[in-house]
């Protein structure tokens, strides 16, 4: 003797399995967003960079681009390099390159309490003789940093050296490639 089936089992079960079939057809052809298990460098990790830096008229004013010359390597957010530099690096991977403008206010800035003026007969005792214009002299600070400046003017009372950095007050154009970066979670 045949069992009878309950119609009810028969056609809920077809619906179940027309339902599935099209959820297999749903994700098949809408398979939703994927996930990347790659975050690209974050604070604390450790990058290492080719760099070069120009200013927007396309001058190179550094560049680790020329053989011989190092990566250059530093723990993000750290504040081991400029602020607009450390921002760039920011989500970037080993083989990812960009180029980025940074303004003065994130690379550097020009603080006119740089400019320092000292009396010429100080300087040239000190020196031992007379510098000219545009001089490179460095200097010990009270602290005892050793600081770096350029001779702006010389008069016959003064002489005015300015500690700013070279490129001070200028728009800087970047172009970096992500060499290595070695996660601080170490994943």
């Amino acid at each position: 003797m045949a069992k009878k089936i309950n119609p009810l089992v028969g056609i809920l079960g077809g619906l179940m399995l027309v339902l599935l079939i099209f959820s297999i057809i749903a994700i098949i052809l809408h398979p939703g967003p994927t996930v990347s298990l790659s975050h690209g460098a974050v604070d604390g990790d450790t990058v290492s960079v080719q760099y070069t830096g120009k200013l927007t008229d396309g001058t190179v004013f550094d560049s680790n681009m020329e053989e011989g010359r190092e990566l250059l390597t530093f723990v993000v957010g750290s504040g081991a390099v400029i602020k607009g530099f450390d921002d760039a690096v920011h989500g970037m991977e080993a083989g990812d390159s960009k180029t980025v403008t940074i303004p003065p206010e994130d690379a550097y800035p020009y603080y006119e309490e740089l400019v320092v003026t000292y009396t010429k007969s100080d300087v040239v005792d000190s020196l031992g003789s007379e510098p000219a214009v545009g001089d490179k002299l460095m200097t010990v600070s009270t602290v005892g940093t050793i600081m770096e400046g350029t001779v702006t003017e010389v008069t016959p009372t003064t002489i005015i050296i300015d500690y700013n950095s070279a490129v001070a007050g200028q728009t800087l154009v970047f172009d970096i490639t992500v060499v290595e970066v070695v996660s601080a979670s170490g994943h």
